[in-house]
C-alpha cells in the first residue's frame, strides 16, 4: 500500500508487482549493505508453530488482489484490498479498480475465515471502498479502454488503502490511503501523497476529507505530500491515543525507515494536533523532526500483544519469502531484531511483500496470532493466504 499497500499490474501476459515495496526493491539492491541489517535486542518471543489455513475466500469475478487490511467495525470484520482485477467489466466498463473490500461476521479464524460478502454494482461487480472524486472518475474513464478517449490509454488515478483502525470511542473507523498516479507498465507510477478517510456508518462509505486551503496543491483531500512519510502503514489506538507509522517516502525510493506519529483520534484531521517521535523520548510538532524507529518494512501491522506484554510488528522481509516479527515494550521502541514467523509459499513470480497480522482474531490474548499475505498464482491470478502463528514467551 504502500506506498503503504502492495499492488499488482497485469500487463503483456505477465503478473507484475505494482507495489511501492517492489519498486523499492530495485533501488534497495543498490543499498544492500543496510538491507541485511538486523539491529536491536532479542525479540521477546519465540515461534512454536505456524499453520497454513488456506486462502481467504473471494468473489469468483475477482482474478486477483492484495493488501487485505482488516478491522472489526460495527459488528463486521471488514477487509480492504488494493488493485483488484475483474474477470468481467464492471458497470463503468473497467476490469481494474484500484481498491475493493469485503466483510464477514466470522470472527473465529482457527479453521480459516468464511462468510465473506461484498457490495456489488448494477452489473454485479465488486465495488470500491474509497470513492473517486468527480475529476478522478472523469480522468479514469477517459483513459480506460483500448482504444481510449484520451491518450495515454491506461493512465489512472489510484486510491490504495493502507491500514484501517477502529476508533471505538467515536464509533468510527479510520481508513488510511495513498493517492497514486499510474501509467501502463511495470513500476510506472508515482505516489502523490497520503491521507485518512472517516468511516462513520457501515451502511455508507468512508468520506475522504477536504482541506481548505489544500495542503497538497490540486488534491485537497491529502494530509501528507510525496516528500513526507507514508503515514498509515500501520496504526492502532491505545489509552485514547492513535499511533500511526509512516514507512518510506514516495519521492525517495531508497528510504525504508518507519517513522511514528501520535494524535487524539478525534483530531486526526487536524494536522496541527499531530506530533512525531523525534528520538530520545522526544516528540515534536514538526514532521521534519521524525526519526525512523526501525527499517526494512513497508506494509505491516503493529499491535499490542497481551500474552507477550509487548507490541508486535509483522511484515515481509525484503528479498525473501520470510514473514518476520519484531517486539517492543513501547510504540517508539526500542524495537527488537527480526524473528522469522514463517516462510510464505513461493509465488509464481516476484516476492511476497504485504504480510501483516489481524489483531482482531488473536486467540488467548495473542498467544496465537493470524497473518495474511498475497502471492501470485499464475499469469493473471493471485490469492491471499491465512496463517496462524503460535507464540511462546522467551
Amino acid at each position: 500500500m504502500s506506498a503503504f499497500a502492495g499492488r499488482t499490474w497485469l500487463r503483456r501476459g505477465r503478473l507484475f508487482n505494482l507495489s511501492l515495496v517492489c519498486a523499492l526493491l530495485i533501488l534497495f539492491a543498490l543499498a544492500a549493505s543496510s538491507c541485511g541489517s538486523n539491529p536491536g535486542p532479542p525479540a521477546a518471543l519465540s515461534v512454536v508453530s505456524a499453520t497454513d489455513l488456506g486462502t481467504i475466500p473471494t468473489n469468483p469475478d475477482i482474478l486477483g488482489r492484495d493488501g487485505a487490511f482488516s478491522t472489526l467495525f460495527q459488528g463486521y470484520s471488514v477487509w480492504l484490498y488494493g488493485d483488484t482485477f475483474l474477470a468481467s467489466p464492471n458497470a463503468e466498463g473497467r476490469t481494474l479498480i484500484s481498491d475493493s473490500w469485503s466483510y464477514t461476521t466470522d470472527l473465529d479464524a482457527q479453521d480459516g475465515i468464511t462468510g465473506f460478502q461484498e457490495r456489488l454494482d448494477s452489473d454485479g461487480a465488486p465495488t470500491m471502498i474509497l470513492v473517486e472524486t468527480p475529476a478522478e472518475y472523469a480522468f479514469n474513464q477517459a483513459h480506460n479502454g483500448n482504444p481510449c478517449q484520451v491518450q495515454p490509454c491506461g493512465a489512472r488515478w489510484a486510491l490504495w488503502p493502507a491500514t484501517i483502525v477502529t476508533d471505538v470511542t467515536n464509533n468510527q473507523a479510520l481508513v488510511f490511503y495513498m493517492l497514486v498516479y499510474a501509467l501502463p507498465g511495470s513500476f510506472n507510477f508515482q505516489g502523490i501523497g497520503s491521507s485518512v478517510a472517516i468511516w462513520q456508518d457501515f451502511n455508507q462509505l468512508p468520506q475522504r476529507p477536504a482541506f481548505n486551503p489544500a495542503i497538497v496543491s490540486g488534491h485537497p483531500d491529502l494530509m501528507f505530500n510525496q516528500n513526507q512519510p507514508n503515514f498509515g502503514s500501520a496504526a492502532f489506538i491505545t489509552n485514547g491515543t492513535l499511533y500511526v507509522y509512516g514507512c518510506g517516502i514516495p519521492s525517495n525510493s531508497t528510504d525504508k525507515g518507519c517513522r511514528l506519529a501520535k494524535v487524539n483520534p478525534a483530531s486526526v484531521l487536524d494536522p496541527s494536533a499531530w506530533t512525531y517521535f523525534a528520538g530520545n523520548g522526544n516528540w515534536s510538532t514538526q514532521i521534519s523532526d521524525a526519526v525512523s524507529v526501525f527499517d526494512d518494512a513497508n506494509i505491516l501491522s503493529v499491535s499490542w500483544n497481551n500474552y507477550l506484554q509487548q507490541y508486535v510488528a509483522v511484515y515481509s522481509q525484503l528479498f525473501s519469502q520470510n514473514v518476520v516479527m519484531r517486539t517492543s515494550p513501547n510504540p517508539e521502541g526500542p524495537w527488537s531484531r527480526e524473528v522469522t514467523a514463517f516462510v510464505a509459499m513461493q509465488p509464481s513470480s516476484g516476492n511476497v511483500y504485504d504480510a501483516h497480522a489481524h489483531a482482531e482474531y488473536d486467540l488467548d490474548g495473542g498467544q496465537t496470532i493470524f497473518a495474511t499475505y498475497s502471492r501470485a498464482t499464475g499469469q493473471f491470478t493471485s490469492e491471499v493466504r491465512l496463517v496462524s502463528v503460535q507464540l511462546a514467551r522467551p
